[in-house]
């Protein structure tokens, strides 16, 4: 496999942050949560909160909609070697594909966003005609319908969240980067005492999210994937989740502290440009142009500062949150399609390349064809 360009980690990041996304909403609402600095020592109290009661400040937040950068990047000829990159990942267009195996029903396989944007609600036709019918309908995890067991979640792994004894997140990161840091906590209502305790990927995660999808989000909006799975609930349908929130949560945590204040920062220097960022990912995932979505968003960024650090991001965060989840998706997913007849929507960074999912079923017998 040819190794990315010497980048900032932070487009991947991006790019995959979406396909994990009801567990990013949670930890943005949670954050922004005003805490007092005792409560924050141990076990922060904005982790403490139920979700119901943080809603009131996001709804407050100001929504700034964002703009494609492809007609940027096509103004300075920068598309066609980029379409050319996403040539070559195997499988890197389309959105739904068809699962078949003799003496069963088909089954589908839709990429999704985990947003809650109404273009991305709206399944393409092909998809909604798999959807109605269904059997039974898969997700990444059953876990997002139920708010209050995704707050347990990040309760009961304080280890994945908070800082090992002894550590502050401004040491981690650094006064030059605290610097960067505490204007945007202050901007988003969140004083330095209810993060002083975090791990910097905790941090990271709740900023990331644009304001828009956190304000939908707070007043009562459904993500793709919930809308998806309460309609397969409404319907009777049977409904099986792939992964838990803690195998997610566990994924987002494995990158190395320092590695994680890099990205923190990374993070906060572009915060300004992360509606732009989204608004250009969300364009293509509509043209179904998945493998795309990562070289268009590096491109769109500066590269990073330190080239062995931006790789190694890279490298960490694509090998732990899309391919070994990819691999263990796979697996659970074996016996389940055996029922036939499932709809099976999950982020759509987990269809394309050589550990996707859709290379990863026929590998195991499965025929998949592209369905839309």
């Amino acid at each position: 496999m040819t190794k990315r360009p010497l980048r900032s980690a932070l487009p991947l990041i991006l790019s995959a942050l979406p396909h994990l996304f009801p567990l990013a909403v949670c930890i943005a609402l949670l954050l922004a949560a005003a805490v007092s600095a005792a409560d924050a020592q141990e076990r922060p109290a904005a982790l403490q909160e139920r979700p119901a009661a943080v809603q009131e400040r996001p709804a407050a937040l100001a929504c700034t909609q964002g703009r494609s950068l492809l007609p940027d990047l096509e103004a300075k000829g920068a598309m066609p070697d980029l379409v050319r990159e996403a040539a070559s990942t195997i499988n890197g267009e389309g959105r739904l594909y068809r699962i078949e195996r003799e003496g069963l029903a088909p089954s589908f396989l839709f990429g999704t966003m985990h947003l809650s944007d109404p273009r991305i609600l709206a399944l393409p036709a092909a998809a909604e005609a798999a959807l109605a019918q269904a059997r039974g309908v898969v997700i990444e995890t059953t876990d997002i319908l139920d708010p209050q067991r995704m707050a347990a979640t990040l309760l009961s792994r304080a280890d994945l969240t908070i800082l090992p004894p002894g550590h502050t997140l401004a040491e981690v990161v650094g006064p030059d980067g605290m610097a960067d840091v505490l204007p945007l906590l202050e901007a988003r209502g969140t004083p330095a005492a209810a993060v002083a305790r975090l791990q910097p990927w905790f941090v990271a995660a709740g900023l990331m999210m644009p304001d828009c999808e956190v304000k939908r989000t707070a007043g009562g909006a459904k993500v793709l994937d919930v809308a998806i799975a309460e309609r397969a609930k409404g319907e009777g349908l049977e409904l099986e989740g792939l992964e838990s929130a803690a195998e997610q949560l566990e994924a987002l945590a494995s990158m190395p502290l320092d590695l994680q204040a890099d990205n923190l920062v990374a993070t906060v220097e572009l915060a300004d440009r992360l509606p732009d960022i989204f608004e250009t990912m969300i364009a293509l995932y509509l043209d179904g142009r998945i493998a795309l979505i990562g070289p268009a968003t590096e491109r769109a960024l500066p590269s990073g500062t330190d080239e062995a650090s931006s790789l190694a991001v890279t490298q960490a965060f694509e090998d732990r949150v899309v391919h070994r989840r990819n691999a263990l998706m796979a697996e659970r997913l074996r016996p389940i399609l055996a029922k036939g007849g499932r709809f099976v929507a999950v982020g759509a960074l987990h269809l394309p390349g050589e550990t996707g999912l859709v290379e990863g079923l026929r590998r195991t017998g499965w025929t998949v064809t592209r369905a839309d």
